[in-house]
């Protein structure tokens, strides 16, 4: 197996390159000569039968499959770097992995993570997005998290939080002259990221509308990003919308919010047992999701 596997030093120079973007910067950063950046590549590629790295101008570019392999070996790099940290003496940092919803972790997670840090600076998180469930046969993930049913075999499972359906826009858009006016949202393209505009328009007393949806996102990332540049009106789960809603780069075009089916949980195959990290990060974010609905009910009593 290990024939099969370019060396450490050789893996460690090319990724190097891929994150500097050039041999030069490489070199300088780990102490050694251009040509010796440029041997180490030569020799990942031999072996891979592969080009990686192609000269433009006076710098380099990384191919299609260079950059597909620098993405998917840093990764592994980081990791095996951190189990062995945990190994020297005097380290007692451990690392608590999870595979964790996109556009959760973007909008929802990352504000928070700073607390996270302050409470507990020698547990580490290691985040990896995912949507699978397939994910969860990956031996070194502790844990998921995902939303949805909650009516999947095989599983352990704890509800974190539910969710609602709610109608944003960029202010760019929905104006308060607008809003005061009795603008018409409908005029603008509508999109969703795979949610039902028919739950919405019912709840809103517009079901006789037809579905308007003009517009649809596989990521909700992109919805809301579409949303904050102005180029519709987007229906979007809450959880995801409220950071940029608190910050003013997104407003409710309607009051109308509708509880959403499906919810957050926290999930485990039954032949995994939670451990000492996975249980302190359950109770942090309890406190959080509790932190998030008290400001939820002062931001719309605010409005």
């Amino acid at each position: 197996m290990s024939e099969r596997i370019p060396p450490l030093a050789a893996l460690r120079a090319f990724v190097t390159v891929a994150r500097l973007g050039s041999i030069s910067a490489a070199a300088k950063a780990m102490h050694l000569t251009h040509g010796a950046i440029s041997h180490q590549i030569r020799s990942i590629e031999e072996m891979l039968g592969q080009t990686l790295v192609v000269r433009q101008g006076r710098g380099m570019a990384l191919t299609e499959a260079g950059r597909s392999y620098a993405y998917q070996v840093r990764p592994l790099l980081d990791e095996l770097a951190q189990v062995s940290a945990q190994l020297r003496p005097g380290q007692s940092h451990s690392t608590l992995v999870l595979s964790v919803l996109p556009s959760w972790v973007m909008h929802w997670l990352l504000p928070r993570l700073p607390d996270w840090t302050a409470s507990h600076p020698n547990l580490h998180l290691s985040l990896r997005a995912g949507l699978s469930f397939a994910d969860l046969e990956d031996t070194h993930i502790d844990a998921a998290i995902r939303f949805g049913h909650g009516q999947w075999p095989n599983m352990q499972l704890q509800r974190l939080m539910g969710d609602a359906l709610v109608l944003v826009a960029s202010p760019r858009l929905w104006t308060p002259q607008m809003q005061a006016q009795g603008g018409d949202w409908s005029r603008w393209p509508c999109m969703h990221g795979g949610d039902s505009w028919a739950s919405w328009l019912a709840a809103a007393g517009l079901d006789h509308v037809p579905t308007p949806a003009s517009l649809q996102f596989t990521d909700s990332t992109h919805l809301l990003e579409a949303a904050r540049l102005g180029q519709g009106v987007a229906l979007t789960r809450r959880s995801i919308a409220q950071n940029l809603l608190s910050r003013g780069e997104l407003v409710m075009v309607s009051a109308v919010q509708v509880p959403h089916p499906d919810a957050y949980y926290m999930v485990l195959p039954y032949r995994v047992k939670a451990n000492a990290q996975l249980r302190l990060f359950k109770d942090w974010l309890s406190v959080q999701i509790k932190r998030y609905e008290k400001e939820l009910t002062q931001w719309d009593a605010a409005r």
